[in-house]
């Protein structure tokens, strides 16, 4: 029976990082009770998708990501492909780049998520608007990439938590 129990916690700390990536997304699309809030709502996935494949990308493969892409493409009514493309093509940058995020101050993560969330979310308007065909209004792009920034900290401290908490401890 020990042995089970050891499976379990050995399955639970590989899913971590990808169980709190699908919750982020989900809490993403939840109905706040903040007026105009939901056309502007952070996209709570992809702080999930920075964090965890800057510091665990053995943990968060490109699967993982383009699967998270998906649902967020189908939790939020975008076309099909575009989270999926842009989360997998973000993953592969970020890994490539993680000696330059992870070790290094928060500062330095907070300012590379910045610049990520901003390139992402243009790209994101960018497709969405060429899939279909028709030019949507910036300013809640805009307004959505300052709040991404601004409420960074808070799920990266619990994330980085859970790191330090969970998967260290095995």
């Amino acid at each position: 029976m020990d042995i089970f129990w050891q499976r379990l916690d050995a399955w639970f700390r590989i899913a971590m990082p990808s169980a709190t990536a699908v919750l982020l997304a989900l809490l993403g699309v939840v109905v706040w009770p903040l007026p105009y809030l939901g056309p502007v709502m952070p996209p709570l996935a992809f702080i999930a998708l920075f964090y965890w494949s800057a510091h665990r990308p053995d943990l968060f493969p490109s699967g993982v990501a383009f699967l998270l892409g998906v649902l967020n493409d189908v939790i939020n009514g975008f076309p099909l492909g575009v989270s999926a493309f842009l989360f997998t093509l973000a993953h592969q940058l970020i890994w490539r780049q993680r000696r330059f995020f992870a070790g290094h101050s928060f500062f330095m993560l907070w300012s590379g998520f910045a610049l990520a969330s901003a390139l992402m979310m243009v790209a994101e308007w960018l497709l969405i608007g060429l899939v279909r065909w028709q030019a949507t209004p910036f300013l809640p792009v805009l307004v959505q990439t300052v709040l991404a920034i601004v409420v960074f900290p808070l799920p990266c401290w619990i994330m980085i938590w859970l790191q330090r908490s969970v998967l260290s401890a095995g």
